[in-house]
């Protein structure tokens, strides 16, 4: 899913400093993380998962970089930094999540390859079937987390997602929706960073100490693959193009969809960490398209 900087600064202002529509937000959480997500499963066209074999590369790319190589840096890193239970919950949800919709927009502006990264990304989704479960009996087995809510959660989140958009795709619906795609993620991720900073509006107005790791660990995840992928590329000379998808997979988390689980299934201060996330989204998106522009400018006669 993918939000407009600067409307995402509009929705965290308004939820600190306006917070009492948070308890209404809330309870439209989930069915804007159906929405968007149905929205981002019209880019798949029709019979794109039928032929598992073409898939199965890129999706193993795709899990390589979000959940082995991003997802235990970030467990790793909360380990030894985070104490306060419900903010390694968020950590746990971050790790799980699949990759971020704003990778497929920007893979086109960095000249990424195309096949590599659409393969990764519904690699990702798909890894998320198995890997959520697996990573919440894993570290998240004594949290309290009502049954109800994890069916609704899987019905709502992957089983109508895929229904509609494959509905809307064989109808050709979906290209009428794509002009408007970007106003559909917008207003529903809107809603979803404004109920939880809502939610958390007397905490991180406190600012307590916690908070100051959770964007260290951020940085700090991103600039250690960013590093170890530009050299791994220099080092082998792989395509830009290659490396530019691997970048994208590797440093961007679904954040708006680890939020509203965080915030539907665990509480209000389990979806802090996903808020944090998300700012170095918009950071690494800014600085990966500098870093285009400049290998382009000279590898250009």
């Amino acid at each position: 899913m993918r939000v407009s900087p600067l409307l995402y600064m509009i929705a965290i202002a308004t939820g600190l400093y306006l917070p009492q529509a948070g308890r209404w937000a809330a309870l439209l959480v989930l069915p804007a993380l159906t929405i968007a997500l149905t929205v981002a499963l019209l880019r798949f066209p029709g019979g794109f998962f039928k032929n598992p074999r073409v898939l199965l590369p890129g999706a193993l790319w795709g899990n390589l970089m979000s959940y082995l190589i991003l997802g235990n840096l970030i467990l790793l890193g909360g380990v030894f930094l985070i104490r306060h239970e419900n903010f390694w919950i968020g950590l746990v949800v971050i790790a799980a999540v699949p990759s971020a919709v704003a990778v497929l927009p920007l893979s086109e502006k960095l000249g990424a390859d195309q096949r590599l990264t659409l393969n990764g990304f519904a690699g990702t989704y798909l890894g998320a079937l198995i890997l959520i479960p697996l990573l919440g009996a894993a570290f998240l087995r004594y949290c309290p987390m009502p049954c109800e809510k994890l069916v609704i959660l899987v019905v709502a989140l992957i089983l109508l997602p895929l229904l509609l958009s494959r509905v809307a795709v064989d109808r050709n619906w979906d290209e009428r929706i794509h002009r408007r795609e970007g106003a559909i993620s917008d207003g529903c991720l809107f809603i979803i960073f404004y109920a939880v900073a809502a939610g958390n509006a007397r905490l991180i107005r406190q600012g307590p100490s916690e908070l100051i790791f959770i964007p260290v660990l951020a940085f700090a995840a991103i600039l250690l693959i960013t590093v170890a992928l530009l050299l791994t590329g220099r080092f082998f000379k792989l395509p830009r193009s290659t490396v530019s998808s691997l970048l994208l997979l590797g440093t961007m988390k679904n954040y708006g969809l680890a939020a509203g689980i965080s915030l539907y299934v665990f509480n209000n201060e389990a979806a802090v960490p996903a808020l944090i996330f998300s700012v170095f989204l918009f950071l690494n998106a800014l600085w990966l398209r500098f870093w285009f522009r400049k290998s382009i400018s000279k590898s250009g006669p």
